[in-house]
């Protein structure tokens, strides 16, 4: 029987926010309730604090803090049910590093590094490095990928399989600096020639891939697939077969706002079931007049995080996935 509901909420959906018939022709997805700031005054803090990517077991996670000049990449570590205090991560900053990603079984990690090397001395590349974890807290030296995976100047964050298949944006030379997400297969040891994703098309300016580890889903972004006046919304994708679905958005309470947020660079939790963003989107508005205990608590807040800077996320993304039938 046809959800009502859900069709009610498709043709809102497409007045309202400008839907493509891509995404309008399959079922609208339950709207997910408003989002909650991560780990405040610790990993969400007055910097800009990009959202964590963590380690399988949860303890561990790493994460973008930045400036007006340049980012580095913080680590915590979960100590007695707490986030410790973030220190920079070993193999950052020499260089603008962002966009962390632990492998699935949390062995390496593979983030975002925009750097001179020595076959391009004379320009900044923006590519895809990786170091391997020693020990619980030590990393190697960073490696940069092969040319397979780093397949322009501006190759972004990046996502694994179980099987070491990579998923990365690439902003490719000669198409308008058009954007555009691609895989490269892990297959015989060697990262294979990456190939577009058939979902993503120049002009969709789909960014940030977030592939589950089995493969059987995604969640990127895209500041063009709806009506968002240039600001990026979540969308997430599934498996059908030997192919991908259409891509479809993640809605959740607030998002239609007049102040409706910019919202990117997802990345899954530990559960696989919980999602992490980046967001500029702050607590609601206040309203005058206060109290001084509010005052207080306000000033605490800004002072602490809440200053209009981008800071970390959570969704629950498991009405998403048990809408659609997904095992988890």
């Amino acid at each position: 029987m046809p959800c009502v509901r859900c069709s009610t909420l498709a043709l809102a959906l497409i007045a309202t926010f400008g839907i493509d018939t891509a995404v309008a022709a399959v079922p609208a997805l339950p709207v997910l309730a408003a989002p909650q700031v991560f780990a405040p005054g610790v990993v969400s803090g007055p910097a800009n604090d990009e959202a964590p990517a963590f380690s399988p077991d949860g303890n561990t996670l790493l994460f973008t803090r930045s400036g007006t000049s340049g980012s580095v990449i913080m680590e915590s570590h979960r100590v007695d049910g707490h986030w410790s205090t973030p220190a920079m991560a070993s193999f950052s900053g020499t260089w603008a590093d962002l966009a962390p990603q632990f492998s699935p079984d949390g062995s390496y990690a593979v983030y975002v590094s925009i750097r001179r090397t020595d076959t391009t001395p004379a320009r900044q590349q923006v590519g895809l490095w990786r170091v391997d974890r020693v020990g619980s807290n030590g990393w190697t030296q960073p490696k940069r990928l092969p040319d397979t995976v780093n397949i322009s100047d501006a190759v972004w964050k990046a996502s694994m399989t179980r099987d070491g298949s990579i998923y990365f944006l690439s902003i490719d030379p000669g198409k308008d600096k058009g954007k555009r997400l691609y895989v490269s297969q892990y297959a015989h040891g060697v990262y294979q020639p990456a190939q577009p994703l058939s979902f993503s098309h120049y002009g969709d300016n789909d960014v940030d891939p977030e592939i589950a580890p089995d493969g059987s889903f995604m969640v990127f972004a895209s500041d063009h697939r709806l009506a968002t006046g240039g600001k990026d919304h979540l969308f997430i994708v599934f498996r059908e077969g030997g192919g991908w679905g259409a891509p479809q958005a993640i809605r959740y309470v607030g998002d239609d706002s007049p102040a409706f947020s910019t919202d990117y660079l997802p990345h899954l939790g530990p559960d696989r079931r919980t999602l992490y963003f980046t967001s500029d989107r702050t607590m609601p508005q206040a309203h005058y007049p206060h109290t001084r205990a509010q005052a207080n608590e306000y000033l605490q807040r800004i002072e602490q995080w809440d200053n209009g800077n981008l800071n970390a996320w959570s969704l629950p993304l498991a009405p998403l996935l048990d809408a659609h039938g997904h095992a988890g």
